[in-house]
């Protein structure tokens, strides 16, 4: 009885190794997805900076026409009354636009600005998520390995236990037969040969 016992708990050790091996797998594809989204975050962020980059510029541009333009207004020579007035309206008209135009890229700027912000915010968050999740895969991971080397060990316990039993066993047997051997030199009148 007491071998198939041993047996059965053979069996589930090597259950438990399989258990252990599938965990770990699970946890480095985990680790491994969440690098993947780190990436893809950091080029959404990269893409977001670029946008912003460009409105900027575009807003630069649209202030130094709007600056061009009214440099113009000022040099338009007094005496053409009615020139000065239709170029007035045609440039009132052109600033208008530029004004409309630079107040929809702030907007525009504005927007990339908080998506931006909301993009760093969920970056560090979900920097701090990743940490936190490889922390505790760490400890699982450290834990399986204690937890794989205590069944090793227990493994090796069992063997020797198993060893010197049946050394025991043998010893036994060898002193049993020992002494027959001895027995039948004496009933021989062999006793000189007796190691």
């Amino acid at each position: 009885m007491p071998p198939k016992k041993k047996g059965k708990g053979k069996k589930k050790k090597g259950g438990d190794d399989n258990e252990m091996e599938v965990k770990f797998k699970q946890s480095q594809h985990e680790v491994d997805a969440l690098k993947d989204q780190m990436a893809y975050r950091r080029e959404l962020s990269r893409r977001s900076l670029a946008t912003a980059d460009n409105y900027r510029e575009q807003m630069q541009t649209a202030q130094a026409n709007i600056e061009e333009l009214q440099s113009d207004m000022k040099a338009v020579s007094s005496g053409l009354t009615q020139q000065y007035k239709t170029m007035q309206m045609e440039l009132g008209f052109k600033i208008t636009q530029i004004e409309m135009e630079l107040s929809a890229t702030k907007s525009r700027l504005s927007i990339t600005d908080q998506d931006l912000a909301q993009q760093r915010v969920q970056y560090e968050k979900m920097q701090r998520e990743k940490d936190a999740h490889i922390q505790m895969l760490d400890g699982k991971i450290s834990n399986l390995e204690t937890s794989f080397e205590n069944l090793i060990d227990i493994g090796f316990n069992n063997i020797l236990t198993r060893l010197n039993e049946e050394k025991q066993k043998w010893d036994i047997k060898m002193d049993t037969i020992f002494d027959e051997n001895k027995r039948s030199l004496r009933n021989l009148n062999l006793i000189h040969l007796e190691v």
